[in-house]
């Protein structure tokens, strides 16, 4: 029976192709009630990602490190990585889980993890494909909170405790 079970296995394996990042860009959007906005980007995108025969076969995960997140001002920087705790939390992954066609786009459902905490995403997402290149265009949004992290206060300021993702990430699929 195991014999069957690893063989089953590799015939699963064998069969999918690795994706690769050709480039991406993940940006985050937050408010500070009162004062400005807030959104680091990053475009450091890595993927540990797969494919069969089909779109709904990705699997795998797609993350970055978290120091490659900029904003605009350096300083707000270095608050969003004390409250990220990057020494601690190196990594921000998605783990896709599934991904469904609906009439126009398609769902994806996956893992956030961030700040050691995971909880599950769904949203949609729009994914183009030509030939080997493979687009994943789309945005979800959560709250600080859900991940165990408060939302900071600098004086009479905070900052809104939802966080809006978007993000536009080219693969390329190798065979």
């Amino acid at each position: 029976m195991f014999k069957l079970l690893v063989i089953l296995s590799l015939a699963l394996f064998v069969n999918a192709n690795s994706l690769t990042v050709q480039n991406g860009e993940i940006k985050a959007h937050t408010e500070v009630f009162g004062d400005s906005e807030i959104n680091p980007t990053t475009k450091n995108v890595k993927a540990d990602l797969t494919i069969e025969n089909s779109i709904e076969s990705i699997k795998g995960k797609i993350y970055f490190e978290t120091l490659t997140l900029i904003s605009d001002k350096k300083s707000r920087d270095e608050h969003m990585y004390e409250l990220l705790q990057v020494e601690k939390f190196k990594t921000i992954s998605f783990d896709i889980r599934s991904i469904t066609k609906n009439e126009t786009d398609y769902e994806i459902k996956g893992a956030l993890t961030l700040n050691g905490v995971t909880k599950n995403i769904k949203a949609k997402i729009i994914i183009n494909q030509q030939n080997n290149q493979i687009s994943l265009n789309g945005g979800f949004s959560f709250n600080l909170t859900d991940f165990n992290l408060e939302p900071p206060k600098m004086m009479f300021l905070t900052v809104r405790n939802q966080i809006d993702i978007t993000y536009n990430i080219s693969l390329n699929e190798v065979k």
